[in-house]
């Protein structure tokens, strides 16, 4: 990447907040907030990089039931998810969530900076009324065009069919357990790593990342980084 150029990267996360995520509330809520400290800690590494978070959550029926928790923020300056942030119940409108936050973002987002969406869900939409699965197949296949990343992680659901559906190439599924969130988190966490790399090699700059989860540990980018040092 160009030296000294700044480069903003908005990472926007879209996460389950319907009645089944109680059973691992815990573990989402210190798993979101394990998320945003990855993100920080990429831009200390990556100065050149300029981060941004947005948190929206979803439950019950609707847009009602969508909220944003964390609208753009720089994240230096985010502050972590708190209980009376995030209170699972109800149902999934999982398209509205999706509809809904991808479409202000794209408002914020200007030409050269850097996106990656993430859905984070343990369960099907059950509960939307103003999206159709369609109409957010076609809102992603229009945001990929644009260079922006998605991934789709999945518990109580075959996430890579569900994920091709909505038009998203990179899926992971996780086991709804305190086990298997944690195992996400983490998996997770070091995708975003690979993703700051990769932009700060210059190699994913307005390029859609197909290999988001296989490709965090490409040794290749390592080997390239350690010769720019």
């Amino acid at each position: 990447m160009e030296e000294n150029k700044t480069m903003k990267i908005y990472n926007l996360i879209i996460l389950d907040e319907s009645g089944s995520m109680g059973s691992i509330y815990n573990q989402a809520l210190s798993g979101i907030n394990e998320t945003i400290n990855g993100i920080r800690q990429n831009q200390e590494k990556y100065p050149e990089q300029e981060h941004f978070v947005s948190i929206v959550t979803f439950e019950g029926n609707g847009m009602d039931g969508v909220k944003t928790r964390r609208d753009g923020v720089p994240v230096g300056d985010v502050k972590d998810l708190t209980k009376k942030d995030y209170q699972p119940g109800g149902c999934t409108p999982l398209y509205d969530a999706m509809g809904k936050a991808i479409s202000e973002l794209d408002r914020k987002v200007e030409s050269g900076d850097g996106v990656l969406v993430t859905i984070i869900t343990d369960g099907m939409e059950n509960s939307s009324c103003e999206y159709s699965g369609r109409a957010v197949k076609d809102l992603v296949a229009k945001q990929r065009k644009k260079g922006w990343t998605f991934a789709y992680i999945g518990a109580n659901q075959d996430a890579v069919e569900v994920a091709r559906g909505l038009n998203i190439q990179n899926a992971m599924n996780y086991d709804a357990t305190p086990e298997g969130v944690l195992c996400m988190s983490m998996s997770f966490s070091k995708a975003q790593a690979g993703f700051a790399r990769r932009m700060h090699l210059g190699k994913s700059i307005l390029a859609d990342v197909s290999d988001f989860f296989s490709g965090s540990s490409d040794e290749k980018d390592s080997v390239s980084e350690e010769s720019d040092v």
